[in-house]
């Protein structure tokens, strides 16, 4: 982590602007990370309907090995300097990279890799992204690709679907040896080329196997079908998220039930909620919202009754309580099968 001072996060505040003005016009429509008018609903609806609409049969997952960390100064700069000839900015950039951090007192050069918690990094990584993959992938994978092929990508964090498995199988070779080239590394365990789509599940049945899944953006996306029958993409909270957001929210309440009252405390619970509702609120992921409310209701009563020696709350009288100090609801906030819906 990188936290610049003050008058260092408006410099940077800046730079980023003036970056925007600059690649906004040269970002690609897959690339949702971190820019204008642009969020990671945005990204799992295009990729839902993808996989909806286009004729898609595999997915090819990629994991970046501590991208962040690794990102090689000198080819970022050089993808700077496409688009930018300013000595002065150019300058600028780059002794924010080398400015390295503090760790236990001591200052650490930083010779690659961009500061997480800094405000131009998400700027600076998307531009060598951009140019490292997105590009990359519309004019020279796109052109050699047998069938139908395409790339979403948040971040660092991307997914690309595939319809004939020689051409995931080759993507996936392709850009192993396309971020090796770059001083970069795709996991080799995070990373892998699956079969998916509308005939994911009786292929499944006929190889006497589960159906595969992928996760994306927090969540697991799985083959699911319609009431009618029909295929449709599934999605759910992935596991490791909703263990570690229960986690979070049981020692946050174990912590905070002694310092102050519960009516103070009671309106921070339902913002942390609502924030949960906002962004895995989507579409199919309402059991998700349903069992981490559950979850929270019922955390809620133990550390509770954990405050003193006092009799215990039972449920019914916790009920009655939650009924004049109600706690929000689960809801879906973006609806992805809505016209105009996010």
């Amino acid at each position: 982590m990188g936290i610049s001072a003050l008058e260092n996060k408006i410099v940077e505040r800046g730079i980023t602007w003036i970056l925007e003005s600059i690649y906004e016009q040269d970002f690609l429509d897959c690339s949702y990370g971190f820019r204008p008018k642009r969020n990671c609903h945005q990204a799992l609806k295009h990729l839902n309907d993808l996989i909806m609409f286009q004729p898609v049969n595999h997915i090819v997952e990629a994991d970046i090995k501590g991208f962040f960390d690794n990102v090689d100064h000198n080819r970022l700069m050089d993808f700077i300097r496409i688009r930018i000839s300013d000595t002065a900015l150019l300058n600028l950039i780059e002794k924010f990279l080398k400015a390295g951090y503090i760790d236990d007192g001591q200052l650490v050069k930083s010779d690659k890799g961009t500061p997480q918690g800094s405000i131009l990094s998400p700027m600076l990584a998307n531009i060598f992204l951009h140019y490292v993959l997105d590009e990359w992938f519309e004019t020279t994978v796109k052109s050699y690709a047998r069938g139908y092929c395409e790339l979403v990508r948040y971040a660092d964090d991307f997914i690309c679907v595939v319809r004939y498995a020689d051409d995931a199988k080759r993507i996936e070779q392709a850009m192993k040896s396309r971020f090796s080239k770059y001083g970069l590394e795709i996991h080799p365990t995070k990373s892998r080329t699956i079969t998916f789509g509308r005939f994911e599940r009786d292929n499944a049945e006929k190889q006497n196997r589960k159906p595969n899944t992928f996760e994306f953006l927090g969540f697991t996306h799985y083959c699911d079908v319609s009431r009618r029958g029909n295929f449709k993409l599934g999605r759910k909270t992935s596991s490791k998220k909703f263990s570690a957001k229960c986690r979070e929210m049981n020692n946050w309440l174990r912590g905070i039930r002694n310092l102050v009252r519960t009516k103070d405390w009671w309106k921070i619970l339902s913002a942390k909620l609502r924030g949960h509702y906002q962004y895995y609120g989507v579409s199919e992921n309402y059991l998700s919202l349903i069992k981490f409310y559950k979850l929270t209701v019922k955390t809620v009563r133990k550390w509770l009754n954990r405050r003193s020696q006092k009799r215990k709350m039972s449920w019914d009288r916790f009920t009655e309580y939650l009924k004049h100090y109600p706690l929000p609801q689960p809801r879906i906030v973006h609806k992805f099968y809505e016209v105009g819906g996010r």
